[in-house]
């Protein structure tokens, strides 16, 4: 019987806390900080990029970090394609994560590209750049 009282309390403390820790990770509205539902939307995106796994960027079927899609909107900068709006969309095996909102966003300041996410919901945020 004492053994019985003692499991039980045990069970109940570890999923009291196993809630906390969920509760502490934030989930989800961590996607909504720094975003903004769109209100117009562009006819057309000038790049599309795709989330893909540890907050890289797949463009084309090519996997890129933040760095190298920095670095490939220069050069289409460069050689008259410019890219004023961008979008990023879910992967196929991939969610959009705070790392890729992070990525985007520090493209977006620094090569003054208006930046789109179609967020995990389908909805169309744009990242909100300050200054």
């Amino acid at each position: 019987m004492q053994k019985n009282i003692l499991s039980s309390g045990l069970k109940a403390i570890a999923l009291l806390l196993l809630v906390a820790a969920l509760a502490a990770c934030g989930g989800r509205d961590e996607l909504k900080k720094g975003t903004t539902d769109v209100v117009k939307t562009p006819g057309q995106y000038d790049l599309t990029v795709l989330a893909d796994k540890d907050g890289q960027f797949d463009l084309q079927g090519a996997t890129l970090n933040a760095e190298d899609l920095r670095g490939h909107i220069r050069y289409r900068n460069e050689t008259g394609q410019p890219v004023h709006t961008m979008l990023l969309k879910p992967g196929e095996k991939q969610k959009v994560t705070n790392q890729h909102i992070a990525g985007l966003a520090g493209i977006a300041r620094d090569l003054k590209v208006d930046a789109f996410v179609e967020d995990n919901d389908g909805r169309l945020k744009l990242i909100q750049i300050a200054d």
